[in-house]
């Protein structure tokens, strides 16, 4: 730089002066980091792993889309979508465009770790765990996706905007509601809501033989369509002549305690298993598709006929099984021959009326493989499946009755000892056993005299 001066005798000075060096601070624009600033051989290495995610991801997306039952499921292959163009984009950038920043590499590894993340909060959720399968895989992938994201995040600083940041963040908290709202709200605000009621109501005799009209009624209060894969009505009469049980305190308390409850209730003229009678038994199952929707309500009769001359007691009591709706996979025989219903349907209702020893009795037995809600549950989870027994012979119990055991296709081969995964199971899928009893006893005002 060249200073000129004046002086007071007309003369002039120049002085020279040398250009300032920039400052580290000054006003000249920083190098941002790219892509092309990585190493070839780590570029290299980044675009394989993320080629290997995104087609993982895309793969997952399509699988899911035709899994996909509701909006929220839906959702769910947005989202798988976005994360597989998400790397798709990363993958163009690096090879087409090395000055373009590392933001959509590090953005696709943060979408890859959360993911891992989904798959194993649901792993936490099945019966068994898949760290050995599935579930493994992913947090190997989420293990390279963090080793990424902590080595692009220190030339990342100069690329990352607040839209940025924001649009990164926006992602995991849409699949952390998306999960939220399937497996926790949806589980624990569609329980199902069934009113079961039942009358015995005597309509007319001929001679000593009264008719009895026995109706039930099935009132879906709830707002979610309820699936109903099987429902019982049993009618049994207790004889007149049965000595009377005095209340004494082990009388008492062999009714009321834990065991005894489950098998009738403390009467003064005993009312048990051992004096009952069967003389009306119906059902429905699963196989047609029996469902109740919001607000509907279901009304069934049948005439049954008891001898005034011989029963003290009618007693009616149904029990019916409610699950809130989902897609059924399968439905099918428990044993081997295992005949599903859509494959084979004389087969499947041939097997189904074949007795099988269970718990030292006798029963029917039929069950419902659910579909899966995605094809990261359709990966991860073990197939949740209803089994539902129809024991029509108990030792100490009035038949026939329904068991049934949520569980997986291993654990439902010894269901009582497996009560871990039949919990886990039914939390997920909300469901309900509901039930409703009437009685009556015959008198000499139902019946009508001969003519």
């Amino acid at each position: 730089m060249d200073i000129k001066i004046e002086t007071p005798f007309g003369g002039s000075a120049r002085i020279t002066k040398p250009d300032r060096e920039p400052s580290p601070g000054g006003d000249e624009p920083q190098h941002t980091f790219t892509v092309g600033d990585l190493r070839p051989r780590v570029r290299a290495l980044l675009v394989l792993c993320i080629a290997i995610d995104g087609t993982i991801v895309l793969w997952l997306a399509a699988k899911n889309a035709t899994l996909t039952q509701n909006a929220w499921d839906l959702l769910g292959t947005a989202l798988l979508l976005a994360i597989g163009i998400t790397c798709a984009l990363a993958i163009g950038g690096i090879v087409k465009y090395r000055h373009s920043s590392v933001l959509t590499p590090l953005a696709s590894q943060v979408f890859v770790i959360c993911l891992a993340a989904y798959v194993w909060l649901l792993d936490l959720r099945s019966p068994a765990s898949q760290l050995g399968g599935i579930t493994g895989v992913a947090l190997a992938l989420g293990a390279v996706a963090l080793c990424w994201v902590l080595y692009l995040s220190r030339y990342a600083a100069g690329a990352l905007t607040r839209t940025g940041i924001a649009v990164v963040a926006l992602f995991p908290l849409i699949g952390l509601v998306q999960f939220w709202i399937q497996n926790e709200y949806m589980t624990h605000s569609s329980l199902p809501l069934i009113d079961v009621q039942t009358e015995l109501t005597p309509v007319g005799s001929t001679g000593p033989i009264i008719h009895v009209l026995a109706k039930t009624t099935y009132h879906n209060r709830g707002s979610f369509r309820v699936d109903v894969p099987a429902t019982l009505t049993r009618v049994v009469v207790y004889p007149k002549g049965t000595p009377a049980e005095p209340p004494t305190p082990e009388n008492v308390a062999g009714h009321l305690n834990a065991l005894g409850s489950q098998f009738g209730d403390y009467r003064e003229t005993p009312a048990m298993s051992a004096q009952a009678r069967l003389i009306y038994a119906g059902s429905s199952g699963g196989a047609g598709g029996a469902f109740l929707a919001p607000g509907s309500t279901n009304q069934g009769s049948t005439i049954i006929d008891i001898d005034s001359r011989t029963v003290r007691l009618a007693v009616i009591k149904v029990t019916l099984i409610a699950v809130t709706h989902r897609s059924v996979k399968e439905t099918r025989t428990c044993y081997p021959p295992q005949v599903a219903l859509g494959e084979d349907v004389i087969g499947f209702l041939r097997e189904s009326t074949l007795v099988h020893d269970f718990l030292g009795g006798k029963a029917l037995c039929t069950e419902t493989q659910f579909a899966s809600r995605g094809v990261i549950e359709e990966l991860v989870s073990d197939h949740p499946v209803l089994r539902i027994f129809t024991m029509v012979y108990a030792s100490g119990a009035t038949t026939p009755i329904l068991l049934p055991f949520f569980g997986t296709q291993e654990s439902l081969d010894n269901p009582l000892s497996s009560t871990k995964a039949s919990t886990i199971i039914e939390n997920a899928n909300p469901s309900g056993m509901f039930g409703s009893s009437a009685e009556y006893a015959p008198s000499d005002a139902d019946v009508r005299p001969s003519p």
